[in-house]
């Protein structure tokens, strides 16, 4: 362990306040430059073909789920199939697990004797059973594993049925259903898309009963906030769901992302970002920042958002802060359409679909117009924490091999001083930059208020 003091510290209080401010602003900044790359697909190669990392083709993969062992389920709306990603050592390999490229139907069966119709959207319960937003059937499918084989069935709706009709299983109607969520208790949320509804499906027995439970059907308006039916959106899209069951939507035809939580006597619709409603591509806190047609979302353990900004190519986080939140831009350039990997504005991408994040924060997009499913990974440095423990403030990092520096702006303030250490503090100017070049273990930067 290394501990390093700045003494003496007289005139340290200017200092300190400059301290506190920037240094979390800069681990912020760290924790925002992802390394995007391409998995599995060939930019602009579309086809089913399955197999190992780009040997694999797809045309327009859109939703993304996750399962705990690191495997990736696709919905692919152009082939009608569902499509399995399965990690192996450093290779990714595709599987086709459901529906028959180019048969677009609505027949239940297994595996390729199931028939979909632009399905959109996918979600994961914990016994392993996939839920599906299949789009243009208007209904909601579910797929069982059974030994080595998928079994589907539809759940709710009637394909070639559309309405806004709540009630259980097959009495329930949809209009365009485009993403789904599910939480512990195995609860879906589906966006209603041309609906302009959120709506709840609840397991009773073996029946599923629908309710809406945001917006009311047929009537869209301008990020309308409100409790029930009195919120309005316009073209809803991406649906996730946090660890305290609160539901985030990115509301596509507003260029929004709203939040919708659950209190007596219903659901509370309320705008986190993209107030103006109006296109753009700022960066900020919510009420300055803006979108370009949202759709997919996901949310990590901490409760930070992950966007994919389809029209603007880009990949955007939403970080709370407070009662507010505050957007960055983490992946590719607004307006700037390509297939690049590279890190954060390096990449390019071109209208990004889902978005899942796994325990590690690595974040999968299914990158629709080149047809490639895409990874980002955080650096390898280890990122830095601030608290307050015993009077001083600390900074920590995980134990890493190799060389780190830590950068600020934070002035030290007149009359402070270094201690001299052997393992190199310098000051110059209004920076300081320390180096830790310890290779095990876990060092510490300390200054004491006095």
């Amino acid at each position: 362990m290394k501990t390093f003091r700045v003494a003496p510290l007289e005139a340290m209080v200017v200092g300190l306040l400059s301290l506190c401010v920037v240094l979390p602003a800069f681990s912020q900044a760290q924790t925002d430059s992802y390394t995007w790359t391409t998995i599995v697909g060939t930019p602009g190669i579309g086809g089913v073909l399955d197999g190992t990392n780009t040997g694999a083709l797809f045309n327009r993969p859109s939703g993304l789920a996750l399962a705990p062992d690191g495997s990736l389920y696709v919905s692919e709306q152009t082939t009608y199939t569902i499509r399995k990603i399965t990690p192996v050592g450093n290779d990714w390999v595709v599987t086709t697990i459901a529906g028959l490229a180019g048969a677009l139907g609505s027949a239940d069966g297994t595996n390729s004797d199931a028939r979909f119709n632009r399905p959109s959207s996918i979600a994961l319960d914990g016994a392993g059973n996939l839920f599906i937003t299949d789009n243009y059937n208007d209904t909601i499918r579910k797929m069982t594993p059974v030994g080595t084989n998928w079994v589907i069935t539809t759940v709710a709706g009637v394909a070639g049925s559309p309405g806004y009709d709540d009630g259980t299983n097959s009495q329930a109607r949809f209009r365009r259903p485009q993403s789904i969520a599910i939480d512990a208790a195995t609860n879906l949320y589906v966006t209603d898309r041309l609906n302009f509804t959120v709506r709840m499906l609840e397991p009773l027995g073996t029946n599923l009963v629908s309710s809406t439970i945001a917006g009311m059907a047929s009537i869209y308006g301008d990020f309308v906030d409100g409790l029930n039916w009195n919120a309005q959106f316009n073209l809803p899209w991406g649906i996730a769901l946090n660890s305290a069951g609160v539901l985030y939507v990115a509301d596509f035809g507003n260029n929004a992302i709203r939040r919708i939580e659950r209190i007596a006597p219903g659901w509370m619709t309320t705008t986190i970002a993209g107030f103006s409603g109006l296109v753009g591509t700022n960066d900020g806190q919510g009420n300055v920042a803006q979108f370009d047609s949202p759709n997919g979302i996901t949310v990590d353990s901490d409760g930070t958002l992950y966007v994919t900004d389809q029209y603007n190519n880009a990949i955007r986080k939403l970080a709370p802060n407070g009662a507010n939140w505050v957007v960055s831009t983490i992946g590719g350039v607004a307006g700037q359409s390509g297939t690049n990997d590279g890190v954060g504005s390096v990449a390019r991408f071109y209208r990004p679909w889902g978005i899942a994040i796994d325990k590690n924060r690595r974040l999968f997009v299914a990158d629709n117009f080149n047809g490639t499913i895409r990874m980002g990974v955080l650096p390898s440095a280890p990122i830095l924490q601030v608290g307050w423990a015993a009077g001083y403030i600390v900074l920590t990092w995980p134990q890493a091999t190799g060389n780190y520096v830590l950068e600020t702006t934070a002035s030290l303030g007149p009359g402070a001083s270094w201690q001299p250490l052997t393992n190199g503090i310098a000051v110059a100017g209004a920076n300081y930059v320390l180096t830790n070049s310890t290779a095990a273990g876990t060092a510490f930067f300390r200054l004491r208020k006095e």
